[in-house]
């Protein structure tokens, strides 16, 4: 069986962009599991936020990563995946789990004022918490990349070494 990649790293990294060009050169399937929430509960994330709350939300997260453990999707996980240790321990049991990693700063820049993100409405100080809080858990990845002046291309390639996907 082939085992699922859950790319993690906070919101902005570029996990559904690196995710999207590793299935593809590994011809494997992509999944987002943002869309696949939103498909499934034909409502947007800030909708789900709105209805649900941000634990109803995390509830969802791991719901979808039961469900998907044995289709060995590449699978771009939502940033806060790691909030909710359950996900992390079924990732890491059924799968490898790779942490993408930028500074707070770089992030920052290509997310504020994007309103399909709710948590970016608390600002820039409440995201550097959030950041800071769960930097420790990112860390517990399988395989950490830095992705700081990296194209898409080179971190599939710095991947797919590094999981030995080659």
């Amino acid at each position: 069986m082939v085992q699922p990649i859950y790319l993690t790293g906070f919101m902005g990294v570029g996990k559904t962009t690196v995710g999207r060009l590793l299935a593809e050169k590994c011809g494997r399937a992509f999944l987002d599991l943002d869309e696949e929430i939103t498909r499934v509960e034909k409502k947007t994330i800030p909708e789900i936020f709105q209805k649900d709350g941000e634990q109803g939300f995390r509830k969802m997260e791991l719901n979808m990563v039961r469900e998907l453990k044995g289709r060995g999707c590449i699978t771009a996980t939502g940033g806060g995946i790691v909030e909710t240790p359950e996900a992390v321990e079924e990732m890491r049991k059924n799968g490898t789990v790779v942490y993408l990693h930028a500074p707070f700063a770089v992030l920052y820049e290509r997310i504020s004022g994007d309103e399909t993100r709710p948590l970016t409405a608390g600002g820039r100080e409440a995201l550097q918490e959030r950041f800071d809080r769960r930097s420790s858990a990112y860390r517990k990845a399988d395989i950490c990349v830095d992705t700081e002046d990296k194209s898409p291309l080179q971190i599939v390639e710095e991947i797919k070494k590094r999981a030995g996907l080659a």
